[in-house]
């Protein structure tokens, strides 16, 4: 092998992890986007529970169906923000206290919140990029 095909050798090893770092750069960003979309719109639906309720106790009219109808897409809302957050955390190689659920450096003994000792779940798996990337792509896709 000549010097100059390690050099070229060399050069596409660096480009290609290069790549992959920004690769994930890309799909952390779209996730963090994702979150920030369903915070926004968490935050529209609990206003709009806010002034039902008001109008209910106000004018004295049944608002159950509404108030039923907002509640459903805020617990669907907060369970897909849920989603993201575990995903960014493992991407980032944080681990998820079990009893006050709080993400934590890779490698914490103790929660640095509640104190509890950490154990890894034995689900703990890490998502590729691939998975990442398609969850953030499906979760932007969708009209929260």
């Amino acid at each position: 092998m000549s010097i100059m095909e390690d050099v070229l050798l060399n050069a596409k090893s660096a480009v290609d992890t290069v790549g992959r770092k920004a690769g994930n750069v890309l799909d952390k960003s779209k996730l963090r986007l994702a979150s920030l979309d369903i915070r926004t719109e968490l935050s529209k639906k609990y206003r709009m529970l806010g002034r039902v309720c008001y109008e209910a106790q106000t004018t004295g009219k049944n608002y159950d169906k509404n108030i039923e109808k907002l509640v459903t897409a805020i617990t669907e809302l907060n369970n897909e923000l849920a989603k993201i957050n575990d995903m960014l955390a493992k991407s980032e190689k944080k681990t998820k206290c079990t009893v006050c659920g709080t993400y934590n450096n890779q490698g914490a003994v103790f929660c640095s919140k509640c104190g509890t000792k950490i154990e890894k779940a034995p689900d703990d798996e890490d998502y590729s990029q691939d998975e990442l990337l398609d969850f953030a792509e499906e979760i932007m896709d969708e009209d929260v």
